[in-house]
């Protein structure tokens, strides 16, 4: 699988995001990726609707939406998502996971699944057909700066065999550090949603750290 790297927005400062979104599509990223958490399933709140259609005005790239929210099909009809665009929540704050997939798939968005240190992978399994792409939560999800938690590695090991032979992303979402990405590279993923604690720290060496960042991980061996 292709190596994919996504920044988070919500780790740019506002008044940058125009000059690193400009980055972003210069080098020619995955996707800008783009938290929603609702201050209940999560204990923090951000990003809003007219953030959303601040970035989609200002990018061309693919908005990858992780909802961090109870009942996500209610709020992802606050936002007016484009087609093209990746929509992936996580299995156990909605009553009906499989139709939701079933309903992003609807709206012309690749869909995904977000699992958390201590979800199963089950719900990987019953739902394997209609996922684009998984995000395993390397940290305990809400916070940016946390340290990656001792099993990420080997349950990136354990999703990666389950679908291996199917078109479908392994994305790894937390503290993916320069050292971290390697570790999370060998086990299996190939997406990495980066922010303060790897390329997003100053916008003047921004370019140089995505590259040496990319290119350490596209040479490791597996």
């Amino acid at each position: 699988m292709k190596i994919k790297v996504s920044p988070s927005i919500m780790c740019c400062k506002i008044e940058e995001y125009k000059s690193y979104i400009d980055l972003f599509e210069k080098v020619k990223l995955d996707s800008i990726h783009f938290d929603i958490m609702d201050g209940h399933y999560v204990k923090n709140v951000m990003l809003g609707t007219s953030v959303y259609k601040d970035i989609k005005r200002l990018s061309s790239l693919p908005v990858d939406l992780h909802f961090m929210t109870y009942n996500p099909e209610e709020y992802i009809e606050y936002y007016d998502i484009q087609s093209g665009d990746r929509i992936a929540f996580h299995p156990d704050t909605t009553a009906q996971p499989y139709r939701l997939l079933e309903s992003i798939k609807e709206k012309g968005c690749l869909s995904g699944l977000v699992i958390n240190p201590g979800t199963p992978i089950s719900f990987i399994e019953e739902s394997i057909d209609l996922i684009d792409y998984v995000t395993l939560m390397t940290v305990n999800p809400g916070f940016a700066g946390q340290k990656m938690v001792a099993n990420a590695p080997k349950k990136i090991r354990r999703v990666a065999e389950l679908v291996n032979g199917r078109n479908i992303d392994v994305f790894v979402d937390g503290n993916t550090t320069f050292k971290n990405s390697e570790i999370m590279r060998k086990a299996g993923a190939n997406g990495f949603v980066v922010g303060t604690s790897s390329i997003i720290k100053d916008i003047k060496n921004f370019e140089e750290d995505y590259y040496k960042y990319i290119n350490n991980i596209e040479n490791i061996e597996m």
